[in-house]
């Protein structure tokens, strides 16, 4: 049987506090959230020491200040810890639990031999402590413990014996990445990252992604083992600088699943764009419509707005890559150089292939997104440009019109209200005998006109007639100038 002396699951967890763009609802929701994975009685003090103001690194705790807790599985006696950090803009924790003997045997406290299904106890006791609490950026497991007659197949025994507890999760096979030695002993890691499909954006509110788990598979796990209490003591200074590394390493993996969010968002838009595109060329080939020319404008300009604010974000996510690619880096370096004032064999070569990954993978992937997606803001800004100016034009065609209109009908009447008015003025316009007798009388006269009516009908036939005329050649003026302007 694979048995292992006192073994420790550490998790390392990571929470949003203050992400750009976070209202002050948000950024309550998410000190909230944070705070629910931590016993009740210590959250009002470490409330109190989360002030709002700028830190890169905050013990919530105190310094170096724990909350240790102790437990018991049915099988085993169990001590633990919470260590509770802000991060820059983000939350971190470390929940720590390790057997510390078989139930009756506390003489043999961590020197007892336990096989591996111990960790399923352990698991079981911290998922109980976060009560179904996920972490909006991301979370590291790290099993550890020392086996006795230490030799490197051994450990690798004893790494594989651990993915066969069901509750971890595990498959060697599918996960294992690689190995490394570290401080005397040997870091195993296995990790599952891929992207849940389909991506749906109705999952989601805006661009701000509150369960990155929605959106991404990534379970990470490393599996320390050791020769002797004393190398195990000695590595276990290293568990804060863990704590830094992983949550460069889990906001990296968070940014990148941001981007793969904000990638689908843009895509779906370029479609629409293209749609656009193409309705507004077959407005232009048939009948203008101006009414579909305006539902096009508004779909454009809103869909504008969204595609910018999504390439803006797109951006935010390569920066923020770059970044806690350089801290991690950093992170490396120190950890290499206490490695070797400690004279302990290390090489870390496991922690330089996520390097190498984020460098030649995720930052090359989001660099040609954020190429490939530009142009769509210049398609936008083209098209919205077009229809205004098509739209412009026809309104100041139909403007000319309509003054032309109004032109036309205005020299009408004046023309026949001019001579309406002095229809009344000629020698006997008033006798319907002697109007009969010139040629507009005599033909009213032979149409039918009663006498009575007969000088009424004079005036308003004489008005309406020297009205259209008048129009008439208004119009063909008006239409001539245009002709001359064209040439």
């Amino acid at each position: 049987m694979s048995e292992i002396i006192y073994p420790t699951l550490d998790l390392f967890l990571y929470d949003l506090r203050d992400e750009l763009g976070e209202s002050a609802g948000d950024l309550s929701n998410d000190r909230v959230s944070f705070f629910r994975k931590l016993p009740e009685q210590i959250r009002a003090s470490i409330i109190q020491r989360d002030a709002d103001v700028e830190a890169e690194y905050v013990e919530l705790s105190g310094r170096r200040g724990t909350q240790k807790f102790n437990s018991r599985s049915l099988k085993y006696f169990l001590k633990g810890y919470y260590y509770p950090v802000r991060f820059g803009d983000s939350y971190a924790l470390l929940l720590d639990c390790s057997v510390e003997h078989s139930l009756g045997r506390p003489e043999r406290s961590q020197t007892e031999e336990l096989p591996v299904s111990c960790f399923a106890d352990l698991k079981a006791e911290l998922d109980l402590r976060l009560a179904n609490q996920i972490s909006s950026i991301g979370q590291v497991w790290m099993l550890s413990g020392q086996i006795p007659n230490f030799t490197p197949d051994k450990a690798e025994a004893i790494a594989r014996s651990c993915c066969q507890v069901p509750e971890l999760e595990l498959d060697w096979e599918r996960d294992f990445r690689g190995k490394s030695q570290f401080a005397g002993g040997i870091l195993f890691e296995l990790w599952r990252y891929r992207f849940k499909q389909p991506i749906c954006s109705s999952n989601f509110n805006s661009n701000h992604i509150l369960n990155i788990h929605q959106i991404q598979d990534n379970y990470s796990v490393f599996i320390a083992i050791y020769p002797e209490l004393e190398t195990a003591q000695k590595a276990s200074e290293f568990d804060f600088d863990w704590l830094k590394l992983f949550a460069y390493r889990s906001k990296i993996l968070w940014a990148y699943g941001q981007s793969q969010y904000l990638r689908k968002q843009l895509k779906d838009n370029f479609v629409l764009i293209k749609q656009y595109l193409k309705d507004f060329n077959q407005n232009q080939s048939q009948r203008l419509n101006l009414k579909q020319l305006r539902q096009i404008l508004t779909n454009a300009q809103n869909t504008l707005s969204n595609y910018s604010l999504d390439l803006s974000y797109l951006n935010i996510q390569k920066r923020t890559i770059e970044v806690n690619l350089l801290n991690y880096r950093r992170r490396m370096e120190t950890m290499k150089q206490r490695l070797t004032e400690c004279q302990k064999v290390s090489n870390l070569e496991i922690l330089k292939q996520f390097d190498s990954d984020v460098e030649n993978r995720y930052l090359l992937q989001i660099q040609s997104d954020c190429e490939s997606f530009s142009p769509g803001l210049s398609l936008l800004g083209e098209l919205i440009n077009s229809i205004r100016g098509v739209t412009e034009i026809d309104q100041s065609e139909r403007d000319r019109t309509f003054q032309n209109t109004v032109a036309i009908w205005g020299v009408g009447l004046a023309a026949g209200s001019i001579v309406a008015s002095i229809a009344t003025q000629f020698p006997g316009a008033s006798d319907p005998k002697e109007a009969a007798k010139y040629p507009l009388g005599s033909a009213l006269s032979q149409l039918g006109i009663p006498d009575p009516w007969l000088v009424p009908a004079i005036s308003t036939t004489a008005s309406l007639g020297i009205g259209i005329m008048a129009a008439l050649l208004t119009a063909l003026v008006i239409k001539l100038s245009w002709f001359c302007r064209k040439d």
